[in-house]
């Protein structure tokens, strides 16, 4: 058995976090110590395991790879003892030039019943912002050490921590008093939007939520923003852009306008941004187009400021600001908006799970060395929003998430999952 005193030195060093939440002393008791050693031994498998995970492309829009590798958990937690269902989601009406639905593969729901007085929720996502068809598609272990790849922190390696986790505790005879279940959801890359409904009604299920995204520079989450989206459609004229200019009315143009407009709304002080993700219009050089669209990403700091943004939005859009005396009605632009994650407020329950996990964190290795306010937004938000208390960094520290430079490292997918392992069996002995 080890003990650990935090020293007030390290204390002191918390400072580079926006808020600071005081580790606790903590001690680790023998079965705790035989969770570590288990995943010691297992170091190598545990890293061929990240592989398989992240080399199945699993981008939102890929329902054959997120198919794939829906079976794959399940399997996975079946072996584990648990029950194991998927739920559907309609598809996702869109607004634009070329109207396709977006379709959302099924979620993985897997549930155990157990003696436990802890009703848990395990979190993760199985998509990725990557796409099948994108040149980074695999993962490469360096010599030092460092992860590169698809999802290797968004979040491939937090599932396979959660994963691991749970043997480790099933090993040990401990999964067996779980009162615990396990949400891997589809679309959370795009807000949700189809399993949001699912994840609010799991969370008031249940009494602790833990999420298995990743930290960024040892930093966890203890407060984030709030999220939204919107979708402008511009409808104008065609016309032969020189024999027939003056019989067009440019989508392009207008929307170019509202544009500027909408990017105006960003307030850093506020703690408020707006971007225009993806634009889009017109099919040829020589014609005025007909029709353009836009896709928009808003964050806010609360529900007030979030509803701010969208009426700000739908009155940018309700004036015109090209004309054609001729087409009086154009040209005609059309605007969706919807906050689908609210703010993460500070909770004294989940600042007692990261006090906890912080502690634990240096006696393992790779120490949380504080906390930070984040503008990234995750399941966690809309699980605490309706009551669930939720940690939600639980997974691998990483850097680069969303773009070809994502990356971790093997030190902190191996100390992660002592980690999840044993702030899952205490949840679980409470």
């Amino acid at each position: 058995m080890r003990s650990f005193v935090i020293s007030l030195l390290l204390v002191s060093n918390i400072t580079i976090a926006t808020d600071e939440v005081t580790p606790l002393d903590t001690t680790l008791s023998e079965s705790e110590q035989k969770l570590i050693d288990w995943v010691d031994a297992r170091h190598s498998d545990i890293l061929a395991e990240l592989k398989t995970h992240v080399d199945i492309n699993t981008g939102t829009a890929n329902i054959a790879g997120l198919n794939d590798y829906r079976e794959l958990l399940a399997k996975d937690l079946s072996a584990l003892g648990f029950d194991t269902k998927t739920v559907s989601s309609d598809p996702i009406p869109v607004l634009g030039c070329q109207i396709e639905d977006v379709q959302i593969a099924d979620h993985l729901v897997a549930s155990r019943q157990g003696t436990s007085s802890k009703r848990l929720l395990v979190n993760g996502h199985m998509d990725t912002v990557f796409s099948k068809n994108d040149e980074f598609q695999s993962l490469q272990v360096l010599e030092d050490g460092t992860l590169k790849g698809p999802g290797v922190a968004d979040m491939k390696g937090g599932i396979v921590i959660m994963l691991n986790a749970l043997r480790a505790l099933h090993a040990q005879g401990l999964l067996q008093k779980a009162n615990m279940t396990v949400l891997l959801n589809s679309d959370e890359e795009i807000g949700s939007l189809g399993s949001r409904a699912l994840i609010e009604e799991l969370a008031q299920k249940h009494d602790v939520g833990l999420v298995f995204e990743g930290s960024y520079q040892n930093l966890v989450t203890r407060a984030r923003k709030g999220l939204g989206q919107a979708r402008l459609k511009i409808t104008g004229r065609e016309a032969h852009a020189g024999g027939a200019h003056q019989e067009g009315v440019s989508a392009n143009l207008e929307l170019a306008h509202k544009i500027i407009a909408i990017e105006k709304l960003t307030d850093y002080q506020r703690k408020m941004t707006v971007n225009t993700g993806v634009m889009s219009g017109g099919e040829k050089r020589n014609t005025v187009p007909g029709c353009a669209d836009a896709y928009i990403d808003l964050r806010f700091p609360s529900e007030k400021e979030g509803e701010e943004l969208v009426e700000s939005i739908r009155a940018i859009a309700s004036s015109k600001t090209m004309a054609n005396s001729k087409f009086p009605d154009l040209p005609k632009v059309e605007a969706w908006a919807v906050l689908h994650r609210p703010a993460k407020e500070e909770n004294a329950a989940v600042d007692a799970l990261i006090s906890e996990a912080m502690g634990l964190s240096v006696l393992i290795g790779e120490p949380i060395v504080g906390t930070r306010y984040s503008g990234g937004g995750t399941d966690g938000s809309i699980a605490q929003a309706v009551g669930l208390p939720t940690m939600d960094s639980l997974g691998m520290d990483g850097l680069g998430a969303h773009s070809t430079r994502e990356e971790s490292t093997v030190k902190s997918l191996i100390a992660r999952t002592k980690l999840a392992a044993i702030m899952l069996a205490r949840q679980i002995e409470k």
